[in-house]
């Protein structure tokens, strides 16, 4: 719980404007951590049944947005 609370401290401090973590429906994520969360102020966004592949084509995904209007503008 400490790791928890130190992160979410210090992603205030950097004014992180997170809104929706994104997780699955792993047992890993027990009441406690989803009281932690709640008590940031944010809400879980838990993914969809049967979607493994989701975390990993979206963080492909995301960085190639930002990138490829960057490598089509001339300057």
């Amino acid at each position: 719980m400490q790791p928890g609370r130190a992160l979410l401290m210090d992603l205030r401090d950097a004014g992180s404007r997170a809104g929706f973590p994104i997780r699955d429906r792993d047992a890993k994520c027990t009441t406690a951590v989803a009281a932690l969360v709640a008590d940031a102020g944010l809400k879980i966004a838990i993914s969809g049944i049967r979607m493994p592949r989701t975390n990993s084509l979206m963080e492909r995904w995301i960085p190639t947005c930002g990138r490829e209007p960057l490598d089509r503008t001339l300057i």
